[in-house]
């Protein structure tokens, strides 16, 4: 995703690169009731939350933003809240740079949603939602969605090991076998040391 770092350029150069020096030729200041070393703090939160996105995305996000200036001259650097809803119509934010959800997973939580059989379905509900779930109304939905995938993955199974695969199930096999390696490379060591020995 960082296609145009060159060797000397850190993942925050690149957005600066792309994002920010843009904007402030473009007429982007600093907000009058902000001083200059928070100012200068939020660029360095800004460019960080933003390594995520390709040079493409950086791009369309940059050319969104030049209409978004906030204050009496439409000039000054909106909101972090404004540029990071942005940057998710642009380009969701993957959920392993969530820091929440990242915790969530390598917390007791990760390995308790593993042994109750739960695991991608809640990852899913994490995905979408940016949060865990609150009540039990949303823990329901999130025990049924991983029914329905855990039927749906039986059923494909079977027609694989009858090799009588439909069209479709090779690519919903491949994809589900990623969405499980992405979400396992979130649990905390031990429970993947013990969900590889057999043990879930």
């Amino acid at each position: 995703m960082t296609e145009g770092l060159t060797s000397t350029e850190t993942k925050r150069d690149r957005v600066r690169r792309l994002l920010i020096h843009p904007l402030v030729e473009h007429g982007f200041r600093k907000p009058g009731n902000v001083k200059a070393d928070q100012h200068e703090a939020f660029m360095v939160k800004l460019a960080d939350a933003l390594a995520y996105m390709s040079d493409p995305q950086l791009g369309a996000l940059r050319d969104m933003l030049r209409y978004r200036g906030e204050g009496k001259g439409r000039d000054a650097w909106p909101t972090m809240a404004t540029i990071a809803a942005l940057a998710e119509t642009v380009a969701p934010r993957p959920v392993e740079e969530h820091p929440t959800i990242v915790s969530w997973f390598r917390s007791a939580r990760g390995p308790q949603a593993l042994a109750e059989g739960v695991l991608l379905a809640e990852f899913l509900f994490l995905e979408k939602r940016k949060r865990p779930p609150l009540n039990d109304s949303e823990r329901r939905v999130i025990r049924e969605r991983a029914q329905d995938m855990r039927r749906e993955l039986e059923l494909r199974r079977d027609r694989q090991r009858r090799d009588m695969l439909r069209e479709g199930d090779a690519d919903w096999l491949r994809n589900y076998a990623g969405l499980e390696r992405r979400v396992k490379a979130l649990l905390p060591e031990t429970a993947q040391q013990m969900e590889g020995a057999g043990r879930w």
